[in-house]
């Protein structure tokens, strides 16, 4: 058999290979992962998938690259999310003993001690980047750990994550040092893991480096009551060192954790009258985003699925025993994300309907029984019982019962993960988004890619307080761009409401600033500043100000 290119799928032979062999049958099949590509296989990722592109050809995506680079408004740039530090437990099939050291909670460890093995790793890198990729985001760095026996502890390989950013790429005869990003949360999983991380280990040893700030990578959770109150240590923290910090607080992480909230916490109601309303104006909130992008320091970054108020979750069915307990984990996913209405769409959860759960009131039961049917077995997890119990309780609600087998009910989270992946998809919500927000959100971007200034930390004579107090959380600051101590020309203000009730304030007392002397420069949707000496902010409005 012969192959045009290295495509990630699995070769397996079903029995030993004779030496005098002349041919050789294989079956190829695809990774049966469904984890939105974060729990890789490995094997040959160094290699472009062409079940992912519309033309099957692998050199589409260098094609699509080039496209991106040459748009008349200007380049987009793209980044790789380099998930090297573990694989599926699938990669032990298919990849020398070597490769891997051990079980984790991904599936396994990937042995990048290992010389040969680090030199295989750094090689698809350079091979994934020479597609044309402008930089690298590095998933997971606090996880390449080994223990030294010089030292007789468990280290961090800092020296390998060097060894990454310094990975050149080849094209054409030139040679480029690429944009190098690492997500890096040290001491994680240790406890308290969020409060005592730095965030600074790998920028510190790789200056030009820039690594994942504190409310982009952590576990934060906006749709709750006095948020930003409690985090205004770590706002602190960006505005003073966040240069080289990937600021904002919506990622794929964040968002997860934001729909494992229980429904009885201290919800921030002013931000929705329902839950998918307040995780929706949580994290794509107005007065958030102009902090980031219209004051602070470091590079904004967006999540896509925040900003197009399309549903998100972290799926994972690595293990075909543990897909159903991994369903069940997640079930706050249907209260936090799914409106009601989405089941009725013809387009959603068409495999649910399939298998005959034809209403949003009949998945949300089934859900919740499940989750607690799991939960009540604690470390005895067993399918068998599952099943018998899922079958005795579909009986006391259904009056023809479907036969529950451990097939079916593998078949139900893989379907279940299926149509929630399609969920997730964004084209299904770009008609329900609103004008005002769209465009507000492309002012802010516009904004800061006309004021480079703005991504350096704060300056001793610059400003950043906040008023709170049980009933609300105002922050606001001022900026001033110098070239000299007598170039005072630039100037930017910012006041934003972070949560809680209505105030008015006088912008020209609370900034010790002439507001002759200034102008409006991006308000938020719906916000009236006709009258900056008496304004009336709600919870997530806000206002920046240019100076004259």
């Amino acid at each position: 058999m012969r192959r045009t290119a290295i495509d990630p799928v699995f070769i397996s032979w079903d029995e030993a290979i004779a030496p005098d062999t002349d041919q050789v049958q294989v079956h190829l099949r695809k990774p049966d992962t469904q984890n939105w590509g974060y729990d890789i296989v490995l094997h040959a990722s160094s290699a472009t998938n062409p079940s992912l592109l519309g033309s099957l050809r692998p050199d589409e995506l260098v094609e699509f690259i080039a496209t991106l680079h040459t748009f008349p408004t200007g380049p987009i740039q793209v980044i790789y999310d380099l998930v090297y530090g573990h694989s599926d437990n699938q990669g032990k099939a298919l990849l020398n003993q070597y490769f891997l050291k051990g079980p984790n909670m991904y599936g396994q460890d990937v042995n990048h001690q290992h010389p040969a093995v680090r030199a295989i790793l750094l090689e698809m890198q350079r091979r994934k980047i020479n597609t044309g990729a402008d930089g690298i985001r590095v998933d997971g760095a606090q996880d390449f750990k080994f223990f030294n026996p010089a030292t007789g502890q468990v280290e961090y390989d800092d020296a390998y994550l060097k060894e990454m950013s310094q990975v050149r790429q080849h094209i054409g005869g030139h040679q480029r040092q690429l944009f190098a990003i690492f997500e890096d949360g040290r001491p994680w999983p240790a406890e308290g893991w969020e409060e005592s991380s730095t965030y600074l280990d790998v920028i510190k040893q790789q200056p030009e480096a820039y690594q994942w700030g504190p409310l982009i990578f952590a576990h934060n959770t906006p749709s709750l009551q006095r948020f930003w109150d409690r985090k205004w240590h770590r706002v602190c923290e960006i505005m003073n060192h966040g240069s080289h910090w990937i600021s904002g607080c919506a990622n794929h992480d964040t968002m997860r954790r934001g729909t494992q909230l229980d429904d009885q916490s201290a919800i921030n109601w002013n931000l929705g009258q329902t839950l998918p309303e307040v995780m929706n104006n949580a994290y794509d909130n107005p007065a958030v985003m102009l902090l980031f992008y219209g004051f602070s320091p470091g590079l904004p970054m967006d999540f896509l699925n925040a900003t197009m108020r399309a549903p998100w979750c972290f799926f994972r069915n690595t293990d075909d025993a543990y897909g159903l307990k991994v369903v069940a984990e997640e079930v706050g996913f249907l209260d936090w994300q799914v409106e009601p209405w989405f089941y009725e769409q013809n387009w959603a959860f068409k495999g649910l309907k399939q298998l005959g759960i034809e209403s949003f009131e009949k998945l949300r039961l089934f859900m919740d029984w499940l989750q607690k049917a799991i939960w009540e077995m604690e470390d005895n997890y067993d399918l068998e019982t599952l099943a018998a119990l899922c079958k005795a309780f579909l009986q006391t609600k259904l009056a023809h019962p479907p036969d529950i087998t451990v097939s079916t009910l593998k078949a139900f989270a893989k379907t279940y993960m299926e149509d929630c992946n399609d969920l997730c998809n964004v084209s299904h919500f770009a008609a329900t988004l609103t004008p005002q927000q769209t465009r507000f959100n492309l002012s802010l971007r516009e904004y800061r890619h006309a004021h480079p200034w703005l991504r350096h930390n704060l300056s001793a004579s610059d400003d950043f307080s906040r008023l709170s107090d049980d009933q609300k959380t105002i922050f606001y600051g001022l900026r001033t761009q110098t070239q000299n101590s007598h170039d005072t020309s630039k100037q930017v203000a910012i006041v934003t409401h972070m949560g809680g009730s209505p105030i008015k304030l006088n912008l020209e007392e609370l900034l010790a600033v002439k507001l002759a002397q200034w102008r409006v420069a991006i308000a938020t949707p719906g916000l009236n500043v006709s009258d900056l000496s008496d304004l009336a902010l709600q919870d997530s409005q806000g206002v920046l100000l240019e100076h004259i």
